[in-house]
């Protein structure tokens, strides 16, 4: 599967699908966010299905564990792939998101990658989803490495905050996609350096062709 997930934080569903039609040969999942599934949710799930591509629902649930295990069986009725759920949930809040059988894939956010927390607070709660059964954690492309050290080389971490260069916006804990590839992400997840392009194929192919090098040379 490849290593690219598209965050399709845009405004109106025309946009979003114009961006799957042009990086679509280069992108198996699309992250829909609250902004674009209050919008169109039904819609954007339709269109990715007709391009029969896979769906990463990212509303970071966060609530008492029926409520979230709910949210996963509903996200499964609507086909999704995988979702994500806030790891300060804590233990048993996780283990009813994991608990529903055949659903999707699930994420756990450790820190939003706008916020500053300790690396030591990062692993912890990697740890705590692992230990809970969850598929892969949520974290920025500093923390690979240490997370891998404690929850294994087979672990899923799913990196944001992808930069092709140092930038200023909200986003505090960045790295290069070869960076991020080269230390074990299982997939990177980028959104504004593709979305506001003048030219997204462009881009995106050719951030698919640096990863494409980077596996070759993956040090874990």
């Amino acid at each position: 599967m490849k290593k690219i997930i598209l965050a399709l934080d845009v405004l109106n569903i025309k946009k979003a699908e114009r961006l799957i039609n042009e990086t679509s040969i280069f992108i198996d999942i699309y992250k829909v966010g609250p902004i674009l599934f209050l919008r169109s949710g039904k819609e954007i799930i339709k269109i990715l299905k007709k391009n029969k591509k896979k769906i990463f629902l990212d509303l970071k649930f966060y609530d008492i564990p029926n409520t979230v295990k709910y949210a996963v069986e509903s996200a499964k009725k609507l086909g999704i792939f995988s979702l994500t759920v806030h790891s300060i949930g804590g233990l048993e809040m996780l283990k009813a998101a994991v608990s529903v059988k055949n659903g999707p894939k699930i994420w756990a956010v450790t820190v939003l990658t706008s916020q500053i927390v300790s690396q030591e607070e990062i692993v912890k709660r990697a740890r705590l989803a692992k230990l809970c059964g969850v598929d892969g954690v949520i974290s920025s492309p500093q923390e690979i490495i240490l997370i891998k050290k404690e929850c294994g080389k087979n672990f899923n971490i799913i990196t944001p905050g992808i930069r092709n260069i140092k930038t200023n916006d909200d986003q505090k804990r960045t790295a290069t996609p070869e960076f991020a590839i080269k230390y074990g992400a299982s997939f990177i997840i980028i959104g504004r350096p593709i979305i506001k392009a003048k030219n997204p194929y462009k881009i995106t192919k050719d951030i698919y062709n640096k990863i494409k090098t980077s596996c070759r040379k993956n040090v874990i």
